[in-house]
């Protein structure tokens, strides 16, 4: 764990005790910066960590003591023997088996800039005259620390980056020898000596560009390959993002590029190109991945070069060089794709894929059925009855669920094997070659053939042979680790349909594999082990037969439940346990480190849950990795992550096409459910313990996203990074050249945290308590484009390209002026609640102009009277709205009312709750003034008449209708016939009814009935009668209402209507 320095910086803060440490004011802050950049290069038990610990100790006993103390003299004491430990950190590091020289020198460059950021901010009264040669040199370290990241990290091998590296080097250290000693020495400082070192730096580091234009040149030539971080993970429509910034750029009056527009225009045109390719070829061709990859890593280094601000001279260069760069992809991608078209290089390509033939019967253990009894049954049942035609039945689940050693178990059943005339047995293999290893398997686990002789036959006569084998007989084919329907469809035709009771069946992670082989097939999905059955299944896997000791039973049962539900985990851990000695302890750190004994087996395990990574689409590998920015089990929301895939460049603004994603992942079993939505939609989801891990092991491997749990490294060369601990900040921030999402804990509250992380387009510390922190420095973000916080930052107005706001926030906040000049803003959240400032209000009430053009969705917002509505109406894009409304004077109708919605012709969702007021009388209730285009509508502590649920019944798009705490004229619901024709959903918490007179022709689309928290009525006989509905649920109700849902569910059943399922909950 890092060592704390929480006590010296709070002493820091009060004059009476840092003026007995520092030698002008601040000096302390800049020695705060100098321990947290030690922190990271140095172990615990290093000599001046352990002092750094003793001078946290000594700060702690000073806290509390008067000025001059004895606690205070050996406070002074540590702290100077403190301060002349820190002069060999004023160098670059020296080398590590984990950074290149590159990155080392980078990270010193950047710890130079938070000292001379510090410096400047803190406003020294003896630097007064040399600021501006200051501020110079901050700018140019800047400028070396933006070409760092333009160079190669590895090819230091290359003279010329060796030399240009050393160069730099030298003018890091002798900055670094600079501010040791005149911020950090004892003596007084010189301002003569100040002034010459200054000069004598600067003039250094302008012969350092001249020999920096040399080398670009040079190395240009020497590698035409891109110089940003390498990944494995292709992003197919991360160039869309690219090409909307470059032409952003080319429209705007940006000087520096005013001479580079037509090289500019060239490299959005090439990558239109390239683009075209990444959306619309990836089926056709998969085995161009690598291709794909190189277009994603120039579509980072072209934002990179120019995101980054640098000099003209620098883009003059480098422009013309990433526009060849692209030319010679694109020359070379297109004659790639002809030889591809032409056949000359697919088999060729897939053959490196080929995997070796695998055994027609593989070793499963010993296969005992646990938690499967039933779905055992079934299977058989189904094997043994049904109709005399072929048919296929499929088993679906995660891997680990158990498919294979169900199907094993039936495979080696006393009577399938007396019943079927022949059982067969084939292992679906990864390779190109996957029709022929398949014919293979059957043919071999069919006949007395020799593998020998099966292994040299032509396709054709594989599949020949297998038919003869089969015709006129009764057979079962077990087809194992199906990945593809097309699998299916490449052998279907060798299986004769004699109508003699034969049956296939299919093993597959991929849940509509089976249901799309054939109209003739029955799926049966597996589910997650309970905690009981994984704690059956351990006792047996570790013990046998014999029983658990009592000494061990808590931790055991402890290891069951942290295993997931996931049978292969338990098994695993299982293997592990019997390694061990029985002893409670040993046992005790399995359970709680779980995951780092996963994360050791390096062959087995880990690897067959890569394997299905590997089989995903390449469009999905983002997608799935992007899981392991989330903390283990956790309920991710929806919404939030396709936000996220969106700004990542994972997928285009299509909110469809990223639910579709989305979907396949849960259909490939990598992700699962959490929660749904009212309509059925997917609200939130999550990934199972052990696939989260094997996530986590691929996106580090694949230098796709780092996640840190302990302390951060002086340099991180991930693009993205998610901090993920708990523990107290250590005040050390993250760095990195090309780091561009940053998640989780916010790990330093200091003003600089991002002046070194500008290329950030994903800021998201919803976690983090920003009421503690400040975001000072922010404004260097101006291409962040997604943000999620605890408060609004006072440098959002900086954030010209933010598209997503969420705001964590506590207590109600004010939204303001200056969101009006955001506009590409479109999703606003504030889950505490929001109301617009004055100022926005006086704008909106005032100018013709006034206009947010982009905001689609909005939550949650204060309507309190009429100046909050027409600001409202100045939102015209806004699809989906949630407030909270009063009753308010209209002056111009001289009447009190409430907010009409009307005017919002593209709102598709509104939930409204009414706050209490004491105006009763002559309400005109213009909540009932709603667009037709309204899909979903919840209304929250409101009053309805008759006439109010006529016109909400009568809503033609309507799909979806919450009443919460409401209450109906009369206390009774008369609907008509014309009435709630499209709803879908209909939820009744807490309303005051006592009667309610429906039919079934008054909800003809009606799915599911939600009832929380009702009394006094009954549910409509006559409800049950729709043909539509799915589900009732009632929870929390009075007995009565309980009474007439099983009344319905009772009837429903005496007609055979086994769909409909009742819920009751107390």
């Amino acid at each position: 764990m890092a060592p704390s320095t929480y006590n010296l910086r709070r002493l820091l803060k009060y004059r009476s005790k840092s003026e007995m440490l520092e030698m002008f004011d601040g000096q302390g802050q800049l020695v705060l910066i100098v321990a947290q950049f030690m922190i990271k290069l140095c172990s615990e038990d290093d000599p001046v960590i352990v002092l750094l610990k003793r001078l946290d100790h000594s700060a702690k006993l000073s806290w509390g003591y008067t000025h001059y103390s004895e606690e205070d003299r050996n406070l002074s004491i540590v702290f100077r023997s403190f301060m002349e430990e820190l002069q060999v950190f004023f160098k670059v590091p020296n080398s590590t088996s984990t950074l290149s020289p590159k990155e080392l020198v980078a990270a010193f460059v950047d710890f130079l800039l938070e000292i001379l950021e510090e410096i400047l901010n803190l406003q020294l009264y003896f630097i007064h005259h040399v600021k501006d040669s200051i501020q110079s040199l901050k700018m140019e370290l800047k400028f070396l620390l933006i070409f760092l990241g333009d160079t190669p990290s590895r090819p230091t091998e290359l003279e010329t980056t060796k030399k240009i590296l050393a160069d730099i080097e030298v003018v890091a250290n002798g900055t670094g020898s600079f501010l040791y000693s005149f911020f950090f020495s004892t003596n007084r400082i010189s301002m003569t000596g100040m002034k010459q070192t200054l000069s004598d730096l600067l003039g250094n580091i302008e012969l350092l560009k001249e020999n920096i234009k040399k080398h670009c040149i040079t190395v240009a030539k020497i590698f035409p390959c891109g110089v940003t971080p390498k990944t494995s993970v292709v992003s197919l429509s991360l160039v869309h993002s690219t090409l909307e910034y470059l032409n952003d750029l080319m429209n705007n009056k940006d000087e520096r590029i005013f001479d580079l527009k037509d090289q500019i225009r060239t490299i959005h045109q090439e990558l239109m190109f390239l683009q075209s390719f990444l959306t619309d070829e990836e089926e056709e061709y998969p085995e161009l991945e690598e291709f794909f990859i190189r277009i994603g890593d120039i579509a980072y280094e072209v934002e990179y070069i120019i995101n980054s601000f640098v000099p003209v001279w620098y883009l003059t260069l480098r422009i013309p060089q990433v526009m060849e760069k692209i030319q010679l992809v694109s020359t070379q991608f297109r004659e790639k794709k002809k030889m591809y078209d032409a056949g000359l290089q697919k088999n060729a390509e897939f053959l490196r894929q080929q995997v070796s033939l695998q055994a027609p019967r593989p070793h499963i253990g010993d296969g005992k059925i646990i938690g499967l009894e039933d779905v055992q049954i079934e299977i058989k049942d189904k094997l043994f009855e049904g109709t005399s035609t072929l048919q296929i039945i499929s088993i679906s689940g995660m891997h680990g669920l158990g498919k294979t050693t169900l199907a094993k178990n039936i495979y080696d059943d006393f009577l399938i094997r007396s019943y079927f005339h022949i059982c067969g047995w084939c292992v679906v293999s990864p390779s190109y070659h996957k029709r022929r290893n398949m014919l293979i398997d059957i043919l071999t686990s069919i006949s007395d053939i020799g593998r020998d002789i099966i292994l040299n036959m032509e396709v054709e006569l594989l599949a020949e042979q297998i038919y003869k084998s089969l015709k006129g007989r009764r057979y079962i084919i077990f087809m194992d680790d199906i990945w593809d329907v097309k699998e299916w469809y490449d052998i279907e035709r060798i299986f004769p349909d004699d109508r003699c009771g034969s049956r296939i069946l299919l093993t597959s992670q991929i849940a509509d594999v089976g249901m799309t082989a054939s109209s003739r097939i029955f799926n049966y999905p597996l589910r997650f082990l309970t905690p009981d059955e994984c704690w059956e299944l351990l006792q047996f896997k570790v013990f046998d037969n014999e029983q658990c000791p009592p000494v061990l039973v808590d931790v055991a049962k402890k290891i069951a439940r942290n295993c997931g539900g996931l049978p292969s985990t338990v098994v695993f851990i299982a293997s592990v346990l019997k390694k061990l000695e029985k002893e409670k302890s040993l046992w005790m750190d399995v359970a709680e480190n779980i995951t780092s004994y996963i994360s050791k087996d390096t062959n087995d395990y880990m690897n067959m849950l890569e394997l299905s990574y590997n089989h995903l689409p390449m469009h999905l590998k983002p997608c799935f990795l992007y899981f392991g920015a989330f903390e283990k089990d956790k309920e991710i929301p929806v919404q939030k992550l396709i936000m996220l895939w969106f700004v990542e460049g994972f997928t285009m603004s299509n909110e469809d096409v990223a639910n579709e994603y989305l979907l396949d992942l849960i259909n490939w079993r990598m992700v699962q459910v959490a929660k749904r939505t009212s309509e059925g939609g997917i609200k939130a989801c999550s990934v199972q313990g052990a696939m989260h891990d094997m996530c986590l092991r691929v996106a580090e491997k694949d230098n796709f996203m780092k996640v840190m749990k302990d302390q951060l490294s002086i340099y991180e060369e991930h693009y993205r990074l998610s901090i993920q601990s708990r523990s107290t900040p250590s005040y050390s921030r993250p760095f990195g050249l090309h780091v561009r999402s940053l998640l989780g804990h916010l790990p330093d509250p200091s003003a600089f945290i991002f002046s070194s992380l500008k290329l950030l387009k994903v800021l998201d510390l919803s976690t983090t308590d920003m009421n503690l922190y400040n975001l000072t420095g922010s404004e260097v973000l101006a291409i962040l484009r997604f943000l999620s916080v605890s408060s609004i930052p006072l440098s959002i107005e900086s954030f010209e390209n933010l598209e997503f706001l969420f705001v964590d926030n506590k207590e109600v906040v004010e939204i303001p002026a200056i969101f009006l000049n955001m506009v590409k803003l479109r999703h606003v959240h504030f889950s505490g609640g929001a109301q617009f400032s004055e100022s926005l209000r006086i704008q909106a009430t005032k100018s013709e102009n006034f206009q947010m053009n982009n905001i689609q969705n909005l939550s949650s917002i204060f309507i309190n009277d009429e100046n909050d509505e027409k600001t409202l109406r100045f939102l015209p894009c806004l699809r989906t709205l949630k407030c909270r409304i009063t009753v308010f004077w209209d002056s111009s109708e001289s009447c009190y009312r409430y907010p009409a919605f009307g005017f919002l012709d593209r709102l598709e969702s509104l939930s409204v709750s009414f706050l209490p007021s004491y105006v009763s009388d002559d309400i005109i209730h213009e909540v009932i003034n709603l667009h037709r285009n309204l899909r979903k509508l919840t209304l929250r502590n409101i009053d309805l008449s008759w006439k109010q649920m006529y016109i909400i019944g009568t809503l033609p798009n309507l799909q979806v209708l919450k009443l919460r705490d409401d209450t109906i004229e009369g206390k009774k619901w008369d609907t008509r016939e014309d009435e709630f024709l499209q709803l879908r959903y209909l939820e009744l918490d807490v309303v005051q009814i006592e009667q309610w007179n429906a039919s079934c022709h008054h909800f003809p689309r009606l799915e599911r009935l939600v009832l929380r928290s009702c009394q006094n009525f009954e549910i409509p006989f006559s409800l049950g009668d729709i043909l539509t509905l799915e589900k009732i649920e009632v929870h929390g109700c009075a007995k009565s209402v309980e009474h007439s849902a099983l009344q319905i569910l009772e009837e429903q059943r005496e007609m055979e209507n086994e769909e409909l399922k009742v819920i009751i909950s107390h």
